[in-house]
């Protein structure tokens, strides 16, 4: 199996990847092509063009003249096709709407080469089976980009529950919301903020949910636009999601609550209030662009440095979680949680 200079052989499992390199050495430059560089997208192309180890290679946009503006600026050629874009990397990274992510990962994989698709993984949680089921047949990495993952203050409440800090945990809420995202037509507030924490809950727990309930609407998008997801996990811990796009103040906020304290988490600042009985004080460190711990980890997860913090597996678990909550709030109860992968 080729992949530009690289020749890679990978062994994949629920866990990660075990990978082996024979060519060029670990050191020289991986070449990325971005796919769909709107909003997003164009962030990818910012950061990889600034990454140690990477060449971004090409930039590629149903629009051409969108891909030839950002490949002007960060120094890159604009592609001609998908295929082309696909074909001159060692790696690809899918920034499309989410309309879109199944059939262009379906044709990355089957061209081999390893992927990052940005969050929602696929529009259906069936078209994220098969994806993950190609990629292990393939053994090609398939890593998902749910960032906040990489947020520096989600790290430090994970090394707070790791320590005990917090004791026996009880409960986690959190509040994600902003005006209306006018870029987003596809899907509804489900699938652009919830599923954010959704897999966030279900990391800090290393649980899954037992049952679902939630509470959504439309005041004025086509798709839902505000939410309310309780989630009663198989751990015991409950969890409370709000998201919305109906307020102008952009909210991004965790509370976790312990049988020793509360922390509370600002994932805008980075920054975690933490309350053990009377004492109260912030953890707080150097702001870090979530965005480039996560590329940086995708890169040297190709490479066999890393294993990848978020596989396809768990794009798949928050994207069947999101269809489940969808579901039970047309329902009108909760529902069962079951996962097939």
């Amino acid at each position: 199996m080729t992949a530009g200079e690289y020749w890679i052989q990978a062994r994949s499992d629920r866990w990660g990847l075990s990978i082996e390199l024979w060519g060029e050495d670990l050191r020289d430059n991986i070449r990325v092509s971005v796919i769909g560089v709107g909003f997003w997208g164009r962030n990818h192309a910012r950061v990889f063009s600034e990454l140690e180890g990477v060449t971004l290679e090409s930039v590629y946009d149903v629009k051409f003249d969108v891909a030839k503006s950002i490949a002007d600026r960060y120094g890159c050629r604009a592609a001609e096709s998908l295929d082309d874009a696909i074909r001159c990397s060692d790696a690809v990274t899918i920034c499309t709407p989410t309309s879109t992510h199944f059939e262009v990962a379906k044709r990355v994989l089957e061209l081999e080469k390893p992927l990052l698709i940005e969050k929602p993984i696929t529009a259906k949680s069936s078209e994220a089976l098969e994806l993950i089921k190609k990629a292990d047949e393939k053994n090609l990495l398939l890593m998902v980009g749910h960032i906040e993952r990489f947020n520096m203050g989600f790290k430090r409440i994970c090394d707070l529950i790791k320590r005990g800090k917090l004791g026996e945990l009880i409960s986690i809420r959190t509040k994600r919301v902003s005006g209306g995202s006018a870029r987003i037509l596809d899907v509804g507030v489900m699938l652009d903020l919830a599923i954010h924490d959704l897999d966030l809950i279900m990391a800090l727990t290393g649980s899954a949910p037992s049952y679902i309930y939630s509470i959504a609407g439309s005041k004025y998008s086509p798709n839902e636009d505000y939410v309310y997801v309780m989630l009663s996990m198989e751990n015991d811990v409950q969890a409370y999601i709000e998201a919305s796009w109906l307020t102008k103040r952009k909210i991004r906020i965790m509370e976790v609550t312990g049988s020793e304290g509360i922390a509370e988490l600002n994932f805008l600042s980075q920054e975690v209030t933490v309350k053990l009985g009377e004492e109260e004080f912030k953890l707080t460190g150097m702001w870090v662009e979530p965005l480039k711990l996560e590329l940086e980890n995708f890169v040297k997860s190709i490479k066999g440095l890393e294993k990848p913090l978020v596989t396809g597996v768990d794009g798949y678990r928050a994207l069947k979680c999101a269809e489940l909550a969808l579901e039970a709030a047309r329902l009108r109860r909760p529902v069962k949680v079951e996962f097939e992968a």
